[in-house]
């Protein structure tokens, strides 16, 4: 027998070779082959859009941020004369002119301990950690996996502590497992917490990183790290904003799980004959 394979886009790709002759792989017909590629392609394009969509939320927000508190867009346009760019409820409350410090006059620069609590994460063993389940463990790069207990609920933010990727910000909504190498901030009542975590993510971390072998960031050092406040109505009209976006996103993240989960699922059924792919020129029917 020849090598030969059968392949199509971003689903699956079988391939007999000479070595595994000895191993018959029994195919479904090529149309019906198409037709599977067709169905399990559609869901991976889907993944994608959200991927892009994603992606673009996420620039959205950031610009959003840098303009009002890097780059303090509305007090320079005031400056300059220039003509208001936001809602009129929004315009009057930035103000007309910078401090001596450079940043709009009566803003502070307050440490991220004013905010919120920092306090590491506590081991979970490896066996009580799954490549699914209800909830998400985050360590010290972010999401580890899957678990069915919890340590923190709400809008969850935590920071890696240890190593290579220490001091990066991932934020979950909802109950989560913060792992030993991470930290969890739990914001004060009151504080914002999805402003709080795209602040955290505009913080330098390299300059207060540790340890050349293992880097690692201390919960004392991050609280000591100042960043803006401007005051609880222009963080009340952010918020606002950022909530809408962070939620789009969150719906779209799960949705591309859920579409992730029945491609995995359906694609060996489907290509062992366990289900059939009726071909219509219809959205294409799954039937057992």
């Amino acid at each position: 027998m020849m090598p030969y394979h059968v392949q199509h886009t971003g689903v699956a790709r079988f391939q007999y070779t000479q070595f595994a002759e000895n191993y018959p792989l029994s195919l479904p017909p090529l149309p019906e082959q198409r037709a599977i590629a067709a169905t399990l392609g559609a869901l991976d394009d889907k993944i994608e859009l959200n991927r892009k969509m994603n992606a673009t939320l996420e620039a959205m927000a950031r610009a959003l941020f840098r303009d009002w508190f890097v780059d303090f867009g509305p007090t320079r346009a005031k400056m300059e004369g220039r003509a208001p760019y936001l809602s009129p409820d929004l315009w009057p409350l930035f103000p007309d002119r910078l401090d001596a410090e450079g940043k709009p006059e009566g803003w502070e620069v307050r440490p991220v301990g004013d905010f919120a609590e920092l306090k590491g994460g506590k081991q979970l063993e490896k066996d009580y950690i799954a490549d699914a389940g209800p909830v998400p463990v985050f360590g010290g790069a972010g999401l580890m996996g899957y678990t069915t207990d919890h340590n923190a609920d709400g809008f969850v933010i935590s920071v890696g502590r240890v190593g290579a990727y220490c001091g990066q910000f991932f934020s979950h909504r909802g109950r989560a497992w913060i792992n030993n190498n991470a930290s969890l901030v739990r914001p004060n009542p009151n504080v914002s917490g999805e402003w709080l975590l795209i602040a955290l993510r505009h913080i330098d971390m390299d300059v207060i990183k540790k340890g050349a072998a293992q880097p690692f960031v201390s919960n004392g050092d991050i609280a000591k790290v100042g960043i803006v406040w401007p005051g609880e109505a222009i963080i009340g009209a952010f918020s606002e904003a950022l909530v809408s976006l962070m939620r789009k996103a969150e719906a779209n993240e799960s949705e591309s799980r859920t579409l992730a989960q029945t491609r995995d699922l359906l694609l060996p059924r489907l290509m062992s004959g366990e289900l059939r792919v009726a071909e219509t020129e219809q959205p294409v029917a799954i039937t057992a």
